[in-house]
C-alpha cells in the first residue's frame, strides 16, 4: 500500500486510507442486530412476536463501507485490488457482520503491505487473491464454517438495501389460522446476490430474471408467496433465499474437498 514499514505508522498511507473511508462511509443495517434475530426467529421460532424483533431501520452507530461503496474504493496505482471478489471481501470483513469499519480497512491494508514486503510486486494483486481463497477455503471447510459464510453472504448483499432490505408477514395456512411470521428480502438483495456470484458462473447457468423467478416458484411452493398477495410480487421469502445459497455453498465446499483443498475437522 505504499509504505515500507507499518501502514499504521505511515501518515502517507493512513491519510489516504481515511480519506478514501470518509468519502465513501454510510451507516448500514446493523447486520447483527437486524439480520441475525431477524433470521433466527424466522427458522427457529414460528411462534415468534413479530413486534419484538429488531426494526429494519436500525443502524450501525459506526460508519461503514458496504458492498457497493467498497466497488468504488480507489486503491494506489500500483496496486489493482477486485471489491467483487468474494474471497477478497471475506478477508476484508473480519467479523463477517456485512460491512467494513475503518479499522477493518486499515488491517486489510497492512496485510497487503506484509504481503507485499514478503513477496515482491510482481503480480501482487493475483497472489492477495489467492491467499484471500485459500482462506476462505479453510473457513469454509472448517466446523459450521458454510453457516457462518452462507449467513455473511447475505448480510453484505443486503447492507445496501437500508432501511428496508427486510419485511415480515403472516401468511395464514386457513381461516383458523393466524399464520407463522414469514420473513422476506427485497428483490434488490437477490440481484446484489446474483451479481456476487457472476465470478462463479451463475450467469452461464440462469440470467437474473430467471432465477428471481425461480426463488419466487420455490416460494410459492413452499406456501410462502401466495400469488394473490401482489404486495410480495417484490419480496422474496428469507427462507427460500438461504436453504438456496447454503446449497449453492455446499456443493462448492464439495468440489473444495475432491480437489484436496481442505480436509474434514
Amino acid at each position: 500500500m505504499g509504505a515500507n514499514g507499518s501502514v499504521r505508522r505511515s501518515k502517507t498511507a493512513m491519510s489516504y486510507l481515511m480519506n478514501e473511508f470518509n468519502r465513501l462511509k454510510s451507516h448500514g443495517v446493523d447486520g447483527e442486530a437486524v439480520w441475525g434475530e431477524w433470521f433466527a426467529a424466522s427458522l427457529a421460532s414460528p411462534n415468534v412476536n413479530g413486534a419484538s424483533l429488531p426494526q429494519a431501520q436500525t443502524h450501525v452507530e459506526e460508519p461503514v463501507l458496504t458492498l457497493a461503496t467498497l466497488q468504488r474504493l480507489a486503491t494506489p496505482e500500483d496496486l489493482s485490488l477486485d471489491f467483487r471478489h468474494i474471497a477478497t471481501l471475506w478477508k476484508l470483513d473480519s467479523n463477517r457482520d456485512g460491512v467494513v469499519t475503518f479499522e477493518e480497512l486499515v488491517t486489510f491494508a497492512e496485510f497487503c503491505n506484509e504481503q507485499r514486503m514478503m513477496l515482491g510486486d510482481l503480480e501482487l494483486s493475483q497472489k492477495l487473491k489467492a491467499l484471500c481463497v485459500m482462506e476462505m477455503i479453510t473457513d469454509v471447510c472448517d466446523e459450521d464454517g458454510q453457516d457462518v459464510f452462507v449467513d455473511w453472504m447475505l448480510k453484505l448483499v443486503a447492507q445496501d438495501m437500508s432501511p428496508r432490505p427486510f419485511r415480515m408477514m403472516r401468511i395464514p395456512v386457513d381461516a383458523q389460522d393466524a399464520g407463522r411470521p414469514t420473513f422476506y428480502v427485497h428483490m434488490d438483495v437477490v440481484m446484489n446476490l446474483y451479481n456476487l456470484l457472476k465470478p462463479c458462473q451463475i450467469s452461464s447457468h440462469t440470467n437474473m430474471q430467471d432465477f428471481v423467478d425461480l426463488l419466487h416458484q420455490i416460494g410459492e411452493s413452499m406456501n410462502l408467496q401466495p400469488l394473490m398477495i401482489k404486495d410480495l410480487d417484490e419480496w422474496v421469502p428469507l427462507e427460500v433465499v438461504y436453504h438456496w445459497l447454503k446449497r449453492f455453498v455446499a456443493a462448492f465446499t464439495d468440489l473444495y474437498k475432491e480437489l484436496g483443498l481442505c480436509i474434514d475437522t
